[in-house]
């Protein structure tokens, strides 16, 4: 299902899917101040991470076109089961980090995510700014609504997005 009623399907599910960590991770901040900057931040580098990721999955497929979508899909594969396997500990914090720092540490996974993509030649415009919008919408629900999301570890979500990310990957390597 390539293009649907207007829509690149794949590109916004996996531009959705990727960035859902961020309401996550930014929900179980202390942010205090700088949330607009975090927001803008989380939203630039969520297009510049996986910008790089494209280019290198491209690069890559390009030297590895026989098996690109097998090594796509085993690659898709242990990041989502990273996702299922990942610790929940997480403690909020209220340290002084600039947000800058802090969406960095929130989309560097949008980077790994990306060389699969572009191992595979998902439309990588569409993908790009499809997730750049959904960090920023993502970011400023969990800013915003914090306390109305009741989220306490974010445990369902990452086990989600882990199990769709595996899913993604079987469905990679076997085209």
């Amino acid at each position: 299902m390539r293009y649907a009623g207007g829509f690149w399907v794949n590109e916004l599910f996996a531009a959705s899917i990727t960035t859902l960590d961020i309401i996550v991770v930014l929900a179980l901040l202390e942010v205090k101040e700088g949330k607009f900057a975090l927001i803008i931040w989380t939203a630039f580098l969520n297009m510049l991470l996986p910008l790089l990721g494209f280019l290198t999955g491209e690069f890559s497929s390009f030297f590895f076109s026989d098996f690109s979508n097998l090594l796509s899909g085993v690659l898709l594969g242990l990041i989502g089961l990273h996702m299922l396997l990942e610790d929940n500990d997480t403690k909020t914090t209220s340290r002084k980090f600039s947000p800058a720092l802090i969406a960095l540490a929130v989309s560097i996974d949008a980077f790994s995510v990306s060389v699969s993509f572009g191992m595979i030649h998902l439309n990588k415009t569409i993908y790009i700014l499809a997730s750049g919008v959904f960090a920023l919408v993502f970011a400023y629900i969990a800013l915003t609504f914090k306390n109305k999301l009741g989220i306490k570890s974010g445990k369902r979500i990452r086990q989600f997005a882990g199990i769709v990310l595996i899913i993604m990957g079987v469905i990679s390597a076997m085209h």
